[in-house]
């Protein structure tokens, strides 16, 4: 399939996706192919997420090995496994063999260990020492994340020795940046950009001419942290090694894509109380059942809310005017706490905050929740003041909002901090605990400070 922009896409919309359901129908093999041809392989996969299961086994079927592989290899992990759950042991190979190692070992740990090992016998045995390699590393490390496939040299080898290198690798390699630099030992020493390899003089020594400092990663740090490292430096692609550095394979820029994807969406489902399985589950029951936990954090967060009204019924009873301004404290004490959480939770992930930058945080937050408190604060006190004609309701109501709102930023910012330390994930608990506590503490914060002053608020 054609790799360069496309004729045709499926950004087109519903008319090509009508289109080729209509061809489909009619089995009308040889015009699909034509309308297939110019599009991108992610472009493909795309269009098959929007036919039902026969077209799609029907469409895929047209395809031969070569883009075939390219196109699973851009497909949804959820209709990847069915289609390859329709396709024979025999025609998998094929495709799998089609492969660069890193997809190829993502399709083949799906498969059933029986199948499994009938399609890494009828590949090549290279290709298959390489997927198994891939597969005895831990899920989602730089070790199962890289691909096998890379282009090194000796240090002593000289410019043209290496861009002959590159010829032999370049039917093997999709796309590649670097040249890598090695000893007799498999060592990494070094790295050679294409771009300076093209300009140096083909007699030069790699060993004068490549960058010394180079940015790699061990094979058994988590794609989070290497993402994180491909961020700081602004890398296309990084060197995996191993515990003697020895160069092993190579990560490259689209698949940290994917791993920023993954797991920011993960994240957030998480944020969420949910899961893939919430997502794709059809079954009532079964969402409800992954959701429901946390759903009852926060009914119990409405339970200990509702206690500590009771708790200050007198204080409620005595002027009741007191619980028009329950909602606006516990919603903006709620809101608040979430902003702060969420982008905690983002800096957590993202790896930007550290150590130092904790405290940092925690201070700016406390600060931006001051500030936001007396605005917020002010404004409620205000409204308070001339709609009940009551000062002391103002000052009751304002110094309430504006303690809960300063809470509340500080708490967004410790909560997701602290469950990091604890080796809890922040982006699964911090959303019903800040909210449930958040609820409770600005409870007590306004009914503390009207109980104070209940005497003063009944006179006037």
């Amino acid at each position: 399939m054609n790799e360069q922009p496309r004729q045709q896409s499926i950004e087109d919309g519903q008319e090509v996706i009508e289109r080729v359901q209509e061809m489909i129908e009619r089995k009308e093999s040889t015009p699909l192919l034509d309308l297939l041809r110019p599009m991108h392989p992610a472009d493909v996969a795309d269009l098959m997420e929007h036919l039902d299961a026969e077209e799609a086994d029907y469409l895929f079927s047209l395809l031969d090995h070569a883009s075939a592989s390219e196109v699973l290899a851009e497909m949804d992990e959820h209709i990847r496994e069915r289609l390859v759950a329709e396709i024979g042991a025999e025609k998998l190979a094929r495709i799998v063999d089609r492969m660069e190692s890193d997809d190829a070992a993502e399709v083949v740990a799906k498969l059933s260990d029986e199948l499994a090992e009938r399609v890494l016998e009828s590949i090549g045995e290279e290709d298959s020492e390489d997927v198994k390699e891939l597969l005895g590393h831990e899920e989602d490390t730089a070790g199962r994340l890289m691909a096998m496939e890379i282009v090194s040299v000796h240090e002593d080898a000289t410019v043209a020795q290496a861009i002959a290198a590159i010829r032999r690798a370049a039917d093997q390699i999709g796309e590649f940046y670097n040249v890598y630099v090695v000893d007799s030992g498999g060592r990494l020493k070094g790295v050679l950009p294409l771009a300076r390899l093209l300009r140096s003089p083909s007699d030069r020594r790699v060993a004068d001419v490549m960058e010394r400092d180079v940015v790699r990663v061990p094979e058994g740090m988590d794609q989070e942290d290497v993402a994180h490292v491909v961020q700081k430096y602004d890398l296309v692609s990084v060197p995996v090694v191993d515990e003697m550095d020895r160069l092993v394979g190579r990560i490259t820029i689209d698949d940290i894509v994917d791993v920023v994807v993954e797991e920011a969406s993960e994240d957030i489902r998480r944020m969420a109380g949910t899961g893939d399985e919430a997502i794709r589950e059809d079954s009532a029951f079964r969402v409800a059942g992954v959701r429901l936990p946390w759903i009852l954090i926060s009914l119990i967060g409405g339970v200990l809310s509702g206690s500590v009204i009771g708790a200050f019924r007198g204080t409620l009873s005595s002027f009741l005017p007191l619980a028009i301004f329950i909602p606006i404290i516990t919603a903006m004490g709620g809101n608040i706490g979430i902003q702060s959480a969420s982008l905690t939770v983002r800096g957590l992930a993202m790896g930007e905050i550290g150590a130092y930058e904790i405290w940092k945080r925690l201070f700016r937050e406390l600060r931006v929740g001051i500030v936001m408190g007396l605005v917020c604060g002010g404004s409620v006190g205000l409204i308070a003041l001339f709609w009940e004609s009551n000062a002391a309701l103002g000052i009751v109501v304002g110094v309430a909002m504006a303690s809960a709102i300063t809470v509340a930023a500080t708490m967004g910012t410790f909560v997701p901090v602290a469950f990091k330390k604890l080796g809890i994930d922040p982006a699964i608990a911090t959303g019903p605990f800040v909210t449930m506590s958040n609820d409770v503490i600005g409870l007590i914060i306004y009914f503390g400070i009207a109980t104070a002053m209940r005497d003063w608020l009944v006179k006037l």
